[in-house]
């Protein structure tokens, strides 16, 4: 007799030992807690509850019409809605559309009437520290959302966010240094304001005139600061130095490790994973998984802190285990092991319950997060 499956939706209160999880569980913070396909457990099962969840995916047989039987009398499990997104997300995903237009606002005033408006800037960085009190699992939020403004405009709310992120994450800052770490990285971009748009988003490689005028851009919002005190001069060095490394191989200053404000560690962090991970007009999206092996590179060859690097990642790690990716070659499937090592060594499964070694197929990688 044929029989196949399709997943369910069931409250957490009417789980069962022996039932099969259709799809992974996370906790509210975003980390995985089992995978896709456990076959639940008592002790699994007390877990779950501890954490608060209120429904969980489960897996479910189906015979053919013809045998099916009739259904049980106490069904305790509803349709899913695989395609629905859920209450969180949609709270997420509306409250960073009103920070993208207010951080829009914020360019126009500084692009036409040199003009910092500090309510508007108040109201930026406290809607940025509520989208990044997620923690972790802001950084995959990030990767389902659509851009609907300037590349610059996203980009700016997104270091923002990661830069709070990293900065909680290393566990050195104050409450008053981590919204100066937002309000650092909303800004550590307005010296390209001054920066030609066709320079800005060309596509091809910069002559060396054109890099050079790009690479101004710290030092040109440095300046700018230097008309209003109000900034605190944490957030003025932290933009001035993000593109600085610790070996002393970034610009406009080179400086070192002992010479950089911690800030501006953090910010060169969160700008290098989400120039790396946005969609843009110039240059490639990248997947995470490449990013993560660029910043662990470079903070192993002495350009960035571990002291901020490692933190990041390996939260950013955890949190990206049972995410659903797209390999290179258009399938969809969930990543159920990665090794940061290398992005190629994990293994994804697939609706039909196969799990592939990607390491073993020459040429294939993950292409992207899906969600």
């Amino acid at each position: 007799m044929a029989e196949s499956y399709t997943i369910i939706k069931c409250s957490v209160h009417q789980l069962r030992p022996g039932f099969e999880l259709g799809e992974s569980v996370f906790s509210p913070d975003g980390s995985g807690l089992l995978h896709a396909g456990t076959i639940l457990t008592e002790r699994q099962i007390a877990r779950i509850l501890n954490y608060g969840l209120d429904s969980v995916r489960i897996r479910q047989t189906v015979l053919t019409p013809e045998a099916a039987p009739e259904p049980a009398a106490e069904a305790y499990c509803e349709p899913d809605m695989a395609a629905g997104v859920s209450e969180q997300e949609n709270e997420f995903s509306g409250l960073y559309s009103r920070c993208v237009q207010d951080m829009k606002k914020c360019f126009t005033l500084i692009r036409l009437e040199r003009h910092l408006d500090y309510a508007l800037l108040d109201t930026l960085v406290d809607s940025v520290a509520r989208l990044a009190s997620r923690g972790i699992a802001a950084t995959a939020l990030l990767h389902t959302l659509t851009r609907t403004e300037d590349y610059l405009v996203h980009h700016s709310v997104n270091v923002g966010i990661l830069a709070h992120i990293i900065g909680e994450l290393s566990g050195v800052f104050s409450l008053i240094q981590q919204r100066n770490l937002i309000l650092a990285g909303i800004l550590h971009d307005i010296g390209k304001l001054e920066v030609s748009s066709k320079v800005l988003y060309k596509n091809g490689a910069l002559t060396e005139d054109e890099l050079a005028a790009v690479r101004q851009h710290p030092a040109i919002a440095f300046k700018f600061f230097s008309r209003y005190k109000e900034i605190p001069e944490s957030v003025r060095f932290g933009v001035l130095q993000h593109h600085e490394r610790d070996d002393g191989s970034g610009y406009p200053l080179h400086t070192n490790a002992a010479k950089n404000h911690p800030i501006a560690k953090v910010l060169g962090i969160a700008d290098v994973y989400d120039a790396m991970t946005s969609k843009k007009t110039y240059g490639q999206e990248i997947s995470p998984f490449a990013a993560i092996d660029t910043i662990q590179a470079d903070m192993f060859a002495g350009k960035f802190s571990p002291d901020y690097s490692t933190p990041f990642l390996h939260e950013l790690c955890q949190t990206l285990i049972c995410r659903y990716v797209t390999l290179s070659d258009g399938r969809t499937g969930q990543l159920v092991f990665w090794n940061r090592s290398g992005k190629e060594n994990c293994l994804v499964r697939f609706s039909d319950g196969k799990i592939l070694d990607v390491s073993q197929q020459p040429g294939l990688k993950i292409a992207k997060l899906v969600c």
